[in-house]
This record gives structure tokens, sequence and C-alpha cells, in this order.
């Protein structure tokens, strides 16, 4: 299995005693989680969002901000633990980790199991499909247009797209989902031409393209605006879901989330970033 593998991230933890908020309730998981001095966070293994490293340290975007937030909370320590997307939430409402800290993407389906955290990323250009010049000359513009035109559509294995492209296929007239484990496989598959087009948020095949080359990306129209990628929480969690987003807030006021996210090329935009987990559900 072709891993992305990154070196530790540099994100300084914030002192933790001048942060704490005494209004969060006693007897919680927050509280839980203070006194044993750590956490543990579900992640995916897809750079630039997230991965872990092989001494255990995590790096992306949602690692970063999630390492960032942790100190604030009174939490010292935050341990990864990897899972494939379609894992990420039946591992947390089983008790496997105590918040999703991957950019998992909102989703009407995930927000009647979770409550999402504002998001860690949310954009204009939300989805891609990346293909071979050579044996696409012209690349879809839609997901109906790819569903008409394509036999073997390549997707990662639980993913939000898949809904969408499920829509589009039963309006369609040939495509097909060819599931892969992780992004990394669904290009090396496209390149090993399994399948004729994959398809994935826009930045993660940017990323893949630079690491494989060999294909183009370009953006599909997904039908509807991003709803944005965020970390998640089960629901009777509120004392640790509300800790954690006054303290995200605050970073995001001061600066901090624009500058985690320019860390790893990625563009903050006000009027994308700017809305609640609540509102990203609803759109």
């Amino acid at each position: 299995m072709g891993h992305v593998w990154s070196r530790r991230s540099v994100v300084a933890a914030l002192g933790t005693s001048a942060f704490i908020r005494p209004s969060w309730a006693a007897n919680g998981l927050l509280e839980k989680l203070r006194k044993q001095g750590s956490m543990k966070v579900g992640i995916a293994d897809n750079m630039p969002w997230s991965t872990l490293s092989p001494d255990g340290t995590m790096n992306g975007i949602a690692p970063a901000l999630v390492n960032a937030v942790a100190p604030r909370m009174g939490i010292p320590k935050v341990e990864g633990i990897i899972a494939t997307y379609g894992e990420l939430v039946p591992g947390l409402l089983a008790g496997r980790w105590d918040m999703i800290g991957a950019a998992l993407r909102v989703s009407p389906e995930r927000c009647a199991q979770v409550v999402f955290t504002d998001p860690f990323y949310r954009t204009v250009d939300l989805f891609g499909v990346a293909y071979i010049k050579a044996d696409v000359p012209n690349p879809p513009k839609s997901y109906k247009d790819a569903a008409d035109r394509f036999d073997a559509i390549g997707l990662t294995a639980g993913t939000s797209e898949i809904p969408l492209w499920q829509t589009a296929m039963a309006a369609g007239k040939k495509g097909t989902i060819t599931p892969f484990p992780d992004p990394d496989l669904m290009v090396r598959g496209l390149l090993a031409k399994r399948v004729q087009i994959v398809s994935a948020d826009i930045v993660t095949l940017r990323a893949l393209a630079k690491l494989h080359g060999g294909f183009e990306v370009m953006p599909i129209d997904a039908g509807h605006a991003d709803r944005g990628s965020s970390g998640a929480f089960r629901k009777d969690d509120t004392d640790l879901r509300d800790a954690f987003l006054t303290e995200y807030r605050a970073l995001r006021k001061s600066g901090t989330v624009a500058a985690i996210l320019k860390k790893y090329d990625f563009e903050y935009e006000p009027q994308a970033m700017e809305i609640t987990g609540e509102q990203a559900c609803a759109i």
C-alpha cells in the first residue's frame, strides 16, 4: 500500500493553563480527557489533509488544527489513529476515538450521525476528476456527463461523493463505481488503467498529481455548494464539542487557522470558511 509520508508538524504547542474554561461540564468527556492528559482522534491517511508518520506523529491541516486547539482545552497530548474515511464515523460512535480529527467531508448522512466542527477547510472549487489526457481528450464537466460516457469511475471507499455519483448513475447510461481503499491507490489504479477517470476533492487530486504525475486534473460540477471538511464529535459529547468550538473560533479570529492552512498551501477564504458546522449541514 502506498503511503504519503510527511515530516513532523512544526505547529507550536500553546500554553494550557491560561486557556482552561471553568464553565465546561465537570464530569463529562472533556474533564476525563483533561485528567488523563490525552485525547485519541481518528484520522485518514490522505495528505495534505491528514496522515500518521512512522514515529506516530500526525501531520496535515486537520491534525495541525486539532493540535493547536487541544492544549487550549487543557489536553496536552493528541494521539492519532489511522482509519479509512468510511470507518471514521462508525469508529467514533463505537468509542474507538474521542473525536474525528480528519478533514471529514460534511454530508447530510453524516450530519444525522455526528456533530461537526466549523469547517477546517471550505472552498469554491470542491470536487475534481483526474484522467489521462491521451485516453480522455474530452474530460467530463459534471457527474451526469461522466455517468453517461464512462464505464469505470474510481472513488475512494466511504467518500461523501458516493451518493452524488449514484444519483448521476441512476439517470446515466454507463457509469459504474470502482472503489479504492485510499486516494493514493485510486490514482495508481488510474495510471494502471483499471479505471478511465477518478474523482475526489480537487485539493487531494492536485497533491497526488504533483507526487505521481502522468494525469490531468480539472474541477467537476458536483451539483451543490461545498459544505466543507471538518472534525466531528458524538452528539452526546457537548462539553468537548463546545470547548473545541470556542477555542477553534478564537484561533480563526486571531489568524492562526489561516496561517496553518497557508503552511499546507491552502488559501483561507473568509466568505467560505466563516460558517458554523450547523450552517454547513444546512447547505
